[in-house]
């Protein structure tokens, strides 16, 4: 049984009733049979056993209606049954002799337990009524001349053990209380991290005549450890994809420093600078973190879709081209982070008309059975996509529609307009880039 205060009274915990008067019904019921059936306990007299147990039925049956409804001060009736039903079965069964005077203990404490110092003298009194009524029915005192001196004796203990449970019971609940107030701190500060960060991933598509971007970030918790991002340069587009370690709040503030660290090399020619940049602070003003990030950074050149991209140990980024092919970018390289004399290199690839950049997080994986051979379903979901947007959208819906274990990530960028044709056709993509580092 769960001595907590009584449901619909104020400073209760929500612990019906019935759950409460249950274990009393189930001792009394238990305790009228055994006397009616052994031997060697006693019937002193059957109407107050009866009429007891008539009572108790009466209480719980009370307790099943008060416990669909709000009437707390009708609440206070159940115990109050339950103390006259206790002297009802002390005095049918055997009045001193009662081997169960401690069922009084049951309502004491539901009583004790409630907020609030009176419920100490109600818990007394119902003490004191459960030992008077065998008393009041006519019992005497001839065969122990101490009885009454023991009775008054018992309600006094019986009331320090209600002062005991009351204090006992308002110090939980202090506790309870600070601690809700606490996590409705820390539910708040989340929320409103998870705003911010919202606020941090580009809210519309770039605004790039012949291109078309589109992302989607879907936490595992309120706050997460992935992002994406885009941004115009000098002739064309800067994206990026990043996943640091762990999830939650840390690693969102991991996240939001890395994206503005990228964002500080916009002006470089040369992805892999912004990496550098950002392995730095990693492993110099974040180095007690003990944190790292993958990422895949990229450079669009918008006039003949030449694509400049580092990619620091992230390796889930896709090139889907028009003519139903695609190939994994694979990465070599170490994420930032991780070792602090780490570099990296750019590559080159082009993007033609239709063809389309596919970059994802490893928790996109966990949609499907968490292995690479996952890289598959999403290459043929972004073949059959008719747009940016489309293979984004599929891919968060997925994500919406299950229980994630990892942050889910999804970015890509797709030329949809013929332009000038790229300067060298035969270049082979993924071709290194001289003197990058």
């Amino acid at each position: 049984m769960t001595f907590g205060p009584v449901r619909h009274l104020p400073g209760s915990y929500d612990v019906s009733p019935l759950a409460k008067q249950l274990p009393i019904a189930v001792l009394f019921l238990a305790a009228a049979l055994m006397s009616s059936f052994i031997s060697t306990l006693t019937v002193s007299s059957w109407p107050s056993l009866v009429a007891g147990t008539v009572l108790i039925v009466a209480a719980t049956l009370w307790a099943v209606i008060v416990s669909r409804q709000s009437t707390p001060r009708l609440l206070l009736l159940i115990p109050a049954a339950d103390f006259l039903a206790a002297g009802l079965l002390r005095h049918g069964t055997g009045d001193s002799q009662s081997i169960y005077a401690s069922l009084v203990l049951l309502p004491i404490l539901w009583l004790a337990a409630i907020e609030g110092r009176r419920f100490i003298l109600y818990a007394a009194l119902g003490a004191a009524v459960a030992i008077l009524v065998p008393f009041a029915l006519g019992a005497g005192t001839d065969d122990n001349p101490n009885e009454l001196l023991r009775g008054f004796y018992s309600v006094i203990v019986f009331s320090l053990a209600a002062g005991v449970v009351n204090e006992l019971a308002s110090r939980a609940r202090r506790r309870l209380k600070s601690a809700r107030a606490q996590a409705a701190a820390s539910a708040e500060e989340l929320s409103r991290a998870a705003e911010i960060q919202g606020y941090l991933l580009p809210k519309e598509a770039a605004l790039l005549t012949g291109y078309e971007t589109a992302g989607a970030c879907v936490p595992s918790k309120a706050v997460g450890g992935d992002f994406f991002d885009w941004y115009e340069i000098d002739g064309g587009l800067g994206f990026t994809l990043g996943d640091v370690m762990g999830k939650g709040a840390g690693a969102g503030m991991i996240a939001a420093t890395t994206r503005a660290v990228i964002r500080s090399a916009r002006n470089s020619e040369d992805p892999a600078v912004a990496l550098s940049l950002t392995s730095d602070c990693l492993t110099t003003e974040l180095s007690q973190a003990a944190s790292f990030a993958t990422i895949f950074h990229a450079r669009l050149r918008a006039s003949d879709g030449r694509v400049l991209f580092s990619d620091a140990g992230h390796g889930l980024t896709l090139l889907i081209r028009a003519d139903d092919s695609w190939e994994r970018l694979s990465s070599r390289e170490l994420p930032v982070g991780l070792l602090p004399e780490s570099t990296w290199n750019s590559f080159e690839i082009w993007l033609g008309p239709g063809d389309m950049i596919v970059s994802l997080s490893d928790g996109v994986l966990d949609l499907y059975d968490g292995t690479l051979a996952a890289i598959d379903e999403i290459a043929q979901l972004a073949l059959t996509a008719t747009s940016a947007k489309d293979i984004v959208e599929t891919v968060q819906k997925l994500a919406l529609t299950t229980n994630n274990p990892d942050d889910v990530t999804v970015l890509a960028v797709r030329r949809t307009a013929e332009q000038a044709a790229r300067p060298n056709d035969l270049e082979p993509s993924g071709h290194q880039l001289a003197g990058s580092s």
